[in-house]
């Protein structure tokens, strides 16, 4: 029960933080990011890194297969699973929600006055919602957290840096890094409540 007011507080939260960010914060920010000194650009360069899903992708396969076949570990390689399917599945919705939304970027802003959705639209100028990049590193900070709550502060730190850096870099507005982190936190947890159902532990007791 507790995990469900979780889920709804989350939902609510970047609901709400999303749509006041796309009708009042999202224009100004992109712009005064516009203006941001070349090492600010650079530093974010580094940290957009982190949110990149594809050795999340293979790492978490990698493992779950050496620890289901090779050193038969089972809470292990269960929560190897748990961290592969939690990127991949949220992944594939952050692709479908982008190819529904279309929503223009910043460089459409910039270059062509364009802001707003373009529905079904295609192609790298119409996915700017939600993040992916936020969605990947929220998802994988909440996966964490739940295995290790321990690291659970320094896992979102990271994650709010790395999504901070989509809009620094106007790859993304605001409105999207929240909403990819949203979708990345709540997807996560219908995973693990998944994994619950099937009592697949994934903590040591």
């Amino acid at each position: 029960m507790k995990k469900r007011w979780i889920a709804a507080y989350v939902f609510a939260a970047c609901l709400l933080l999303t749509i006041l960010s796309y009708f009042f914060w999202d224009i100004p920010i992109t712009k005064y990011c516009r203006t941001l000194s070349r090492s600010v650009i650079d530093i974010a360069e580094i940290i957009t890194t982190l949110g990149i899903t594809t050795w999340y992708l293979i790492a978490s396969a990698v493992l779950y297969l050496f620890f289901r076949f090779i050193y038969k570990n089972k809470l292990q390689s269960m929560r190897s699973l748990f961290i592969f399917c939690s990127l991949s599945i949220c992944g594939i919705l952050i692709i479908l929600i982008k190819w529904v939304a279309g929503r223009y970027r910043p460089v459409n802003l910039f270059n062509n006055d364009l802001f707003g959705f373009d529905y079904f639209g295609v192609g790298y100028e119409l996915t700017s919602f939600p993040s992916g990049h936020a969605q990947t590193i929220f998802t994988l900070a909440t996966a964490l957290t739940l295995i290790f709550p321990r690291w659970g502060i320094p896992l979102f730190i990271v994650a709010a840096a790395v999504s901070i850096s989509r809009i620094v870099l106007t790859s993304h507005y605001l409105s999207d890094v929240i909403a990819g982190a949203g979708i990345g936190i709540l997807f996560t947890l219908a995973i693990k409540y998944y994994f619950d159902q099937r009592k697949i532990e994934l903590t040591r007791k």
